[in-house]
């Protein structure tokens, strides 16, 4: 597909469709943060075509006065909801990578951030990551993994033992020690 259908599929569809996929971008973020964020990452993907679709079906009913419509024209509200997910995704694309301010990452709180995902509270994993490197970083006696436990025994959801903690500690040490022998 080149540049110029890319333009003339989002013209055709027009700035209703533009302005519905920046509401469900902001509303699947929303969502994210608030009542899915146990919700697995993969089901999150589909997310914005659903909202997209709904959104635009609550759209078409408003401006045509009617919920038959939706039924009677399915396949175009389908068809033009799908095209506000796919906006919706592109804007959080654009917006992730152009406009937030995320500080850039070492490559160990990179490993270490993959590492406790899932342990730790989505939005503290970087912040975990990178207080779990610092400590790493520091120690001169040796004991990083001990140290390594401790932060993630303050920072974790509380769903993770006492054990699976010692292991994981001792995972990142692991890892970060042959990660920096490369």
């Amino acid at each position: 597909m080149t540049i110029l259908q890319i333009i003339d599929a989002f013209t055709f569809y027009g700035i209703d469709v533009i302005l519905l996929a920046a509401l469900t971008a902001i509303t699947v973020q929303i969502f994210k943060v608030t009542f899915l964020k146990k919700l697995k990452r993969k089901l999150l993907t589909f997310l914005p075509f659903i909202i997209g679709t709904l959104f635009y079906a609550a759209y078409v009913a408003a401006v045509n006065c009617s919920i038959c419509y939706i039924i009677k024209e399915h396949i175009s509200v389908l068809e033009h909801g799908i095209s506000v997910g796919a906006l919706a995704t592109l804007l959080y694309v654009m917006y992730e990578q152009f406009v937030r301010d995320k500080k850039s990452a070492s490559p160990a709180e990179g490993v270490i951030a993959t590492l406790i995902d899932g342990y730790v509270p989505d939005g503290r994993t970087e912040e975990v990551a990178s207080l779990i490197a610092e400590a790493i970083q520091r120690d001169v006696t040796g004991d990083g993994a001990i140290r390594a436990a401790e932060i993630l025994t303050e920072n974790s959801a509380g769903e993770i033992n006492e054990r699976d903690i010692k292991l994981l500690s001792k995972l990142i040490i692991e890892t970060l020690a042959h990660v920096n022998l490369r």
